[in-house]
């Protein structure tokens, strides 16, 4: 149940920060930069961007409970923030820079939101799986065994 919430959550976090971001606070700068390399905003397929959203928000959800097992989630979801950042904004950055005709200060604004972007969403997923206790090992008796270490 936890995946399912922390998925929408993301999701909804991702989609109203690049609408904070992309359509709001950096719209005319991109616009400029980007003018013939995107869509006009009546012809953006919002769908699309919700969906996709939805899907990051999944995949960070999926991957969270696989990394940090216990812990604080606001101590987590810190790292967990970094971490996936990074793996998603400097891969992005370099293959924006070589692959379209934009300067490297543009493309480093954009990954920088990226950045902030993927971050908050990894502390909005470790604090919906909340904090976590390590598991404990329990240890049962066998004829024969003196003690069983079981999970």
């Amino acid at each position: 149940m936890k995946l399912i919430i922390s998925t929408i959550v993301a999701g909804i976090v991702l989609f109203i920060l690049g609408w904070v971001f992309y359509g709001m606070l950096f719209m005319d700068y991109f616009s400029t930069h980007y003018a013939k390399m995107q869509r006009s905003p009546e012809d953006m397929k919002m769908w699309a961007i919700a969906l996709s959203c939805l899907l990051q928000g999944f995949f960070l959800s999926f991957i969270y409970p696989r990394m940090y097992k216990s812990g604080s989630p606001v101590g987590n979801g810190l790292k967990y923030g970094i971490i996936i950042g990074l793996f998603m904004s400097l891969p992005y950055m370099f293959s924006s820079w070589a692959t379209m005709p934009i300067t490297y200060r543009v493309v480093i604004v954009d990954a920088a939101i990226l950045f902030v972007m993927i971050f908050i969403a990894c502390i909005a997923v470790a604090l919906v799986y909340g904090r976590r206790e390590p598991e404990k090992i329990v240890l049962k008796e066998s004829p024969g065994v003196t003690a069983k270490a079981t999970t």
